[in-house]
């Protein structure tokens, strides 16, 4: 029987990396964004492949939803990741159906999380990848407070509302880390929860972008430091990550 999963993301949470390493398994097809509004974005393995899912940008988005379900080509688990905000019509059909397994991704380090999607909206590169272009270095950025904890709010909103649905409807969920994912062990929790083989050695395709210390990341740090000092965020700044 065929396993559907959907994993549940905000921006810059190690979604790619997720997806790159379950689609490394040989059965398991991962699609990126699917329902990105900038195109269709499929599995690494299935992108230089004719035809298939690639050709529907003009379906509906259940219409394309459904033909994903149905391409298997042969692999025992199919899936996609889904960020915020993506098509609601899409995301009120994954969390009804109890049948599709739901993995929620996200990042404890919160200015990380907020520094590269800066990172990415000013150089126009969300993905990394061995054969990629090297992302131009943009710099140390300067951070607003007011900003960062805008945005940690959107996403505390976000991951609270989804869990609350899933609650209410009995549904199991994979929680997962962006700080442990690089973890053997993870891995084959992944793969048990998608009912594959949890010996299979997943490799991921993506390279890290923001590499260093936020205070080498961030021009303003200090005077940050003393914004955030008393919130939530605070220990974020000096918080180490395991990867």
């Amino acid at each position: 029987m065929l396993t559907r999963f959907v994993i549940l993301a905000t921006p810059r949470c190690g979604s790619n990396w997720l997806c790159s390493l379950l689609d490394s398994h040989p059965d398991i097809i991962c699609h990126h964004e699917l329902f990105n509004p900038d195109g269709i974005h499929l599995s690494r393995s299935l992108r230089n492949k004719p035809g298939g899912l690639g050709q529907m940008q003009s379906k509906p988005p259940l219409g394309l939803l459904s033909q994903a379900w149905k391409q298997t080509h042969g692999c025992k688990a199919v899936g996609f990741k889904l960020n915020l905000g993506q098509s609601a019509v899409v995301f009120n059909e994954v969390l009804s159906e109890q049948g599709i397994k739901k993995i929620i991704i996200s990042r404890r380090n919160r200015i990380r999380s907020f520094v590269s999607e800066m990172n990415a909206e000013k150089t126009g590169i969300w993905e990394s990848y061995p054969e990629s272009t090297p992302m131009p270095h943009p710099g140390p950025l300067h951070v607003k407070a007011a900003d960062l904890l805008k945005l940690a709010e959107r996403n505390q909103a976000y991951y609270r509302a989804l869990r609350e649905r899933l609650d209410r409807t009995g549904q199991t969920v994979l929680d997962l880390e962006y700080e442990w994912l690089g973890e053997a062990e993870q891995h084959r929790r992944i793969l048990n929860y998608l009912d594959v083989s949890p010996e299979q050695v997943l490799v991921a395709a993506t390279s890290r972008m923001n590499r260093g210390s936020l205070r080498s990341l961030i021009s303003n740090f200090d005077q940050l430091e003393q914004e955030l000092a008393g919130t939530g965020l605070q220990h974020d700044l000096w918080e180490n990550e395991n990867v």
